[in-house]
């Protein structure tokens, strides 16, 4: 089992854009935000995040909300879709894996259950996180993809 540890994750500023349905859709949602940031001529600033808002066993996948966030330093203003906001400080249980991302339920799966045995739960204010580390066009293939997987905590 990878490491596990408890980390506080400070406010950061994104540009942000929001969709509903299959978690499936992030890379090609990532894509869309990547292409408008660049039109408009603005850098991103860190790495690429996801935010996931449901629980894919519980909520129908057309249903399913989540985001693609890129941190941004400098001005910007959102357009149409494409939102600027301040993502809150958050204490996340996290851990690094190195995969294609039809594996990270697995991720997920052993992030909640040392969750539950070293006296954390889930915080439902906050949306789970995707750190994209390294992406498909940084690495020759998926098993080469890295992903911090981010679950918001509060004490048990």
């Amino acid at each position: 089992m990878a490491e596990i540890q408890i980390k506080n994750v400070p406010a950061i500023s994104v540009m942000s854009l929001s969709y509903t349905g299959p978690y499936e859709q992030t890379s090609d949602r990532l894509d869309d935000l990547m292409a408008w940031m660049l039109r408009v001529g603005h850098p991103y600033s860190d790495f690429p995040l996801g935010l996931f808002y449901d629980d894919p066993v519980k909520v129908a996948d057309d249903a399913l909300r989540a985001e693609v966030c890129l941190p941004i330093q400098e001005e910007c203003e959102g357009y149409e879709e494409v939102e600027r906001k301040e993502l809150p400080p958050v204490t996340v249980a996290c851990m690094r894996f190195t995969g294609p991302y039809h594996d990270l339920s697995g991720v997920y799966q052993e992030v909640f259950a040392w969750m539950g045995e070293n006296g954390y739960a889930y915080d439902e204010e906050a949306p789970c996180r995707e750190v994209y580390v390294k992406l498909l066009g940084q690495v020759d293939e998926s098993s080469q993809l890295v992903t911090e997987v981010q679950v918001p905590v509060v004490s048990a």
